[in-house]
């Protein structure tokens, strides 16, 4: 899956989706990695090692020998039916080439469960790096599905100490995704968090462009009855993920697949306790926006809807948190709308919103939500005029 770069500017016009997370918002929901292309004769995929290194020295100590040279001819030649015997040195140097990577890609289709019992042997010790090789990455995601759940324990009890490190880089992600979307069981998922069990390690991978992607494949992928533990870490993340352009992504995915009525109720109360700061950020409006449309029709709704309309005059006039207004009103039926209307008159803090062209605008979308609904349109013109005296009195009038 590439990862798209977000944009830091938009218009007045502009969504906060367009806006703030540009086309990263479009992958969130992407649930499988990038697959490279066989038949594509794009070179770009596959470039030579010099670029990437990732401690390949280490695999150029081996010597190249004649059976190097005949399985390299074999991949050349797309022999893939008769490979010599694998070994590590004639695997990692087929990596140099997007040729024989692709071929080697294509000979473990129909492989036996004892060849690759064989391979995972022969690659045992170097998963960490080849996940991380710019060729070697596409062949390990492969690897990866033609495995059974054993041999996939195997590998993952290598790489298990590295994922929160591995997870970061521009190629190790893929792999380890693809390592996420294919666990089953318990022993699978242990291990898999079992390099998440830190504070750091976890805001390190969250808040970067690769790591967030494993992040929220392992939040969508692996029971919450085991990953208690994450949860209780991540919480104390909320508020800073929230206001990362990466981490308010994966903060969602965690509201979303997260039932748990503790987890819940914590969830709440911090995003109440920090409501104005998120809604005002130009990330967290997004969260914010998310949380009023997931549960507006529910006992957390009712908190969310009552700190809006308390702290309504305030968000309106600020350029993120307007877009919160937005999605306000437009969550609300009659009932809500006058009930904000009285709110901000009892509050007298209708004269706020001419004070800036945000604060403008939502309040008159407000007014002609209530024109709609056959509100004397005489009336609610006072509004406008900042009036106070009369205008508390005849708006009271036309909302009773």
């Amino acid at each position: 899956m590439s990862v798209s770069s977000a944009s830091a500017s938009r218009s007045n016009s502009s969504s906060p989706e367009k806006y703030c997370l540009g086309e990263l918002m479009k992958d969130i929901d992407k649930d499988s990695p990038r697959e490279y292309d066989f038949d594509s004769k794009d070179e770009t995929a596959y470039k030579t090692l010099d670029e990437h290194k990732l401690s390949l020295d280490s695999f150029y100590s081996f010597k190249s020998s004649k059976n190097n040279f005949l399985f390299s001819q074999s991949l050349e030649n797309k022999n893939v039916n008769n490979f010599p015997i694998f070994s590590l040195s004639s695997i990692l140097s087929a990596f140099n080439n997007q040729k024989t990577t692709i071929n080697l890609q294509k000979s473990l289709k129909g492989m036996s469960k004892d060849i690759l019992n064989g391979l995972i042997k022969e690659m045992k010790g170097f998963f960490s790096i080849i996940i991380k090789n710019k060729n070697g990455n596409y062949f390990c995601s492969d690897l990866f599905k033609a495995c059974d759940k054993e041999q996939r324990i195997e590998i993952l009890k290598e790489i298990t100490n590295n994922l929160s490190d591995d997870c970061i880089d521009e190629f190790g992600t893929h792999p380890i995704q693809t390592l996420m979307e294919l666990a089953e069981c318990e022993d699978e998922y242990k291990l898999l968090l079992n390099s998440f069990y830190d504070y750091n390690k976890v805001l390190k991978a969250t808040s970067n462009q690769n790591g967030t992607y494993v992040i929220q494949k392992l939040i969508v992928h692996i029971p919450e009855k085991f990953r208690i533990n994450f949860n209780l870490i991540f919480l104390k993340l909320i508020c800073i993920l929230s206001m990362d352009m990466y981490g308010v992504c994966t903060v969602i995915k965690f509201i979303e697949h997260t039932k748990n009525e503790i987890i819940e109720k914590q969830l709440l109360n911090l995003i109440l306790s920090n409501f104005v700061n998120i809604a005002e950020n130009q990330y967290g409006n997004y969260l914010i926006q998310n949380v009023l449309r997931l549960w507006w029709d529910t006992d957390n709704g009712k908190f969310l809807k009552k700190i809006c309309m308390d702290k309504f005059h305030k968000l309106a006039r600020n350029h993120y948190s307007s877009y919160v207004c937005d999605v306000f009103l437009k969550l609300s039926n009659l009932e809500d709308k006058k009930l904000l209307m009285s709110t901000l008159i009892n509050c007298k803090t209708i004269g706020l919103f001419n004070k800036n062209n945000c604060g403008k605008i939502i309040i008159n979308k407000l007014i002609n939500e209530l024109k709609k609904q056959n509100i004397d349109n005489n009336n609610i013109k006072v509004i406008q005029k900042d009036k106070k005296k009369k205008d508390d009195f005849l708006i009271k009038k036309a909302i009773e």
